[in-house]
């Protein structure tokens, strides 16, 4: 009978063993996938984040500093326009071009 109980506690001792490793492996498993979900996150925010930063940023910069420019010159020609016909109505000028224009 003692000898039955000794066999047991063996083989309760050998299971216990080998749950343990499956258990170590398991968590191990969950300790790495974990991480790796950390890091591909990290990657898929920023390789965009870092593209935009180095590539796009400078470009979008010249963009809108070629449109600012651009609108600056339509308002200083728009301001043109108006002091040459500010000028033309004080010379007497304007009235020959709307004479003109009425035509």
């Amino acid at each position: 009978m003692e000898q039955d109980i000794q066999e047991l506690l063996k083989k309760n001792l050998e299971l216990t063993k080998e749950n343990n490793k499956l258990l170590r492996k398991i968590r191990r498993g969950a300790l790495l996938g974990g991480l790796f979900k950390i890091i591909w996150i990290a990657v898929i925010i920023g390789v965009p984040l870092y593209l935009y930063i180095n590539f796009l940023a400078p470009v979008l910069d010249n963009v809108i500093g070629a449109t600012q420019t651009v609108q600056d010159v339509g308002g200083k020609v728009n301001g043109l326009q108006n002091e040459l016909q500010n000028k033309l109505q004080e010379n007497g000028l304007g009235k020959v071009i709307n004479y003109f224009n009425k035509k």
